[in-house]
């Protein structure tokens, strides 16, 4: 099978340079983000909080620093995965790591979006979204590689799968014959022996 080539790679090297943007993308993401994810004042907020949608977004706020370290240490366990599924041919870490990082980017939209007030200087702002932005654009161009990879290691198994059934259908239709034929055989045989017994009791 011929193998394709998009960007000057394959399937499985853009899913293997996926895994390795994510780690570094969130070492450099925790870096540059924890000053901004903590509030000092959650307390006397969430004390005066009547309202149950400002109280969970207090939460959101509040907690957002553990959050996304929690998140981001989840994260990187996938990106092993990953490379692991990569490397053993497993179409199930791929799908997971796809559905992790739609779920983690989305997470971290919401978190920015309620963190990014008014209280930071505007060209942070601005910086923040940018890196965010970034972020997503280059993951949904690594998610092309690891959807491919992904459905070719899929399409590969169950061919193999076809493959080994119709191996086994065919020995065991082997196997039958054989066995009708012995018994076929056996039968000759023995309806021969009788016949020379009456020939000679004649």
């Amino acid at each position: 099978m011929r193998r394709q080539h998009w960007c000057g790679m394959t399937a499985k090297m853009g899913s293997v340079l996926s895994g390795v943007f994510t780690i570094m993308a969130i070492d450099l993401y925790l870096i540059f983000e924890q000053k901004y994810l903590r509030r000092s004042n959650c307390t006397e907020l969430t004390a005066q909080t009547k309202s149950t949608s400002i109280l969970i977004k207090q939460f959101m706020i509040c907690w957002s620093l553990t959050i996304v370290f929690f998140l981001s240490f989840i994260t990187i366990i996938i990106c092993f995965l990953l490379l692991y599924s990569v490397y053993a041919h497993m179409y199930k870490g791929l799908v997971i790591y796809i559905i992790w990082i739609f779920f983690y980017e989305t997470v971290n939209t919401v978190v920015q979006t309620l963190t990014n007030d008014d209280s930071n200087i505007g060209e942070v702002r601005i910086m923040r979204w940018f890196g965010l932005v970034s972020r997503i654009l280059v993951h949904c161009f690594w998610m092309y590689f690891v959807i491919t990879y992904a459905y070719m290691i899929y399409k590969n198994q169950s061919q193999g799968n076809i493959i080994s059934y119709n191996r086994r259908i065919s020995t065991a239709s082997r196997d039958s014959t054989a066995t009708l034929l012995g018994g076929y055989g056996e039968k000759s045989d023995y309806s021969d022996n009788w016949n020379t017994l009456l020939i000679k009791d004649v």
